[in-house]
């Protein structure tokens, strides 16, 4: 509880330090090296007093790494790849999930050496790989740093065999001869924005919930617990899979609401089968609805970040997507309170987690399309953009340096 509690706090500093402050790069960079450090600090934790201490600050720490280098890679790709690229973070997190196994089973005699080795993780990103990522060029160019956003793309060109035209600059999306430039855009002062982060995160409260809720509630099935464990976690690979392949042409609110429709149900699935039973195979068709459910439930989170990195623009896409991870985490820590009472009725907790994830799937008819669209770099951009759909206009403003 302490390590979720802490991740809801961390989210809203590090998205608001990542989009008004330091940028992504450095804020990656920053909550790498205290996780590092909280994490060898709760090592040496003398009493369990100074272990919540230290596991809330680790989690503090450690909320900024996913949701920085999400809308890092998402923003320096076009809207081709978008979507694919969002989801290889997602891949890389399973791939870390199943390796805890066996960085804890040598040295299962010590908790506190499992905390030493893991702590040397984000210490090696931070020194060996973070120094040699790029900045993102929108939020330079947000920032009116235009030459270095200019820079970075000149780099992006030359790794990939491209070259930019010499008398080619970046404009300032930002218009500093209006009155506007005085007063900072932030997430709630566009009325259409807001509505949107309240839609986002009550879905996002709904996926949370059902994500974290199912994870747990395997204690509840007619089923082997360590088996039904492994199982969901071997879910998550096609599940990351799958969504890369559908992104690259399926509708986002087709995606996100179909998976939740098929989470919701398969839990419900799961419930003619809560009654303790002796034949083997209906112990298997409650594993298979619930395996099929979490799947499910796994893509409908990762659909949910892309989706919410492409409704947002620039200067406030990182806010967007840590009020959404606060969202989410919300759901997490509510979600063991259901599945306690699922102990005493095991079909309440799959009628609930079946509705809310249903019902979080209804959430998108009141949010647009993002699917090929441009990514703004302001508010009032992406509001004039949507006002005036049939009038296009490019990822990125570029002005000939020659006119």
């Amino acid at each position: 509880m302490s390590f979720l509690t802490c991740g809801f706090i961390g989210s809203t500093v590090h998205g608001r330090l990542a989009d008004s402050y330091l940028g992504h790069k450095k804020t990656v960079f920053l909550s790498c090296l205290l996780t590092s450090i909280t994490a060898f600090l709760t090592s040496l934790a003398p009493n369990i007093w100074v272990y919540a201490l230290l596991r809330f600050s680790n989690g503090f720490a450690r909320s900024g790494i996913g949701i920085c280098c999400l809308v890092l890679a998402t923003e320096t790709v076009g809207r081709k790849w978008r979507g694919q690229v969002g989801q290889y973070g997602f891949f890389f997190f399973t791939i870390g999930f199943l390796s805890l196994p066996l960085i804890a089973y040598p040295a299962r005699t010590s908790w506190r050496t499992v905390y030493k080795v893991i702590s040397l993780l984000p210490l090696g990103y931070s020194i060996l790989i973070v120094p040699f990522v790029s900045e993102s060029p929108r939020w330079l160019a947000v920032k009116g740093r235009t030459g270095e956003a200019l820079d970075v793309l000149t780099k992006f060109a030359e790794l990939n065999g491209k070259k930019i035209p010499g008398n080619l600059a970046i404009s300032n999306p930002i218009d500093t001869n209006s009155g506007n430039a005085t007063k900072p855009e932030s997430l709630w002062s566009a009325r259409w924005a807001t509505r949107r982060i309240a839609t986002i995160m009550v879905a996002g409260f709904a996926v949370g919930f059902v994500y974290y809720g199912v994870q747990l509630n395997v204690e509840n099935l007619n089923f082997n617990l360590y088996f039904t464990v492994g199982v969901n976690a071997l879910m998550e690979i096609p599940a990351v899979f799958i969504v890369s392949v559908f992104l690259s042409f399926a509708n986002r609110r087709t995606l996100f609401s179909s998976s939740a429709f098929v989470a919701g149900f398969s839990c419900i699935l799961c419930i003619p089968f809560t009654k303790k039973t002796t034949t083997r195979g209906g112990n298997f068709a409650q594993l298979s609805a619930e395996s099929v459910g979490f799947m499910a439930a796994s893509m409908v989170f990762d659909v949910l970040y892309v989706y919410c990195v492409e409704l947002f623009p620039t200067n406030v896409r990182n806010l967007a997507v840590s009020n959404l991870r606060q969202s989410l985490m919300l759901g997490a820590a509510i979600a063991p309170h259901l599945v306690s009472l699922g102990r005493l009725s095991p079909w309440i907790s799959f009628l609930i987690f079946g509705g809310l994830s249903i019902f979080g799937g209804l959430m998108t008819t009141w949010l647009p399309e993002t699917r090929n669209a441009p990514l703004c770099e302001t508010l009032e951009q992406q509001e004039k953009q949507e006002k005036l759909s049939s009038a296009p206009i490019t990822e990125m403003e570029f002005s000939d340096s020659s006119n």
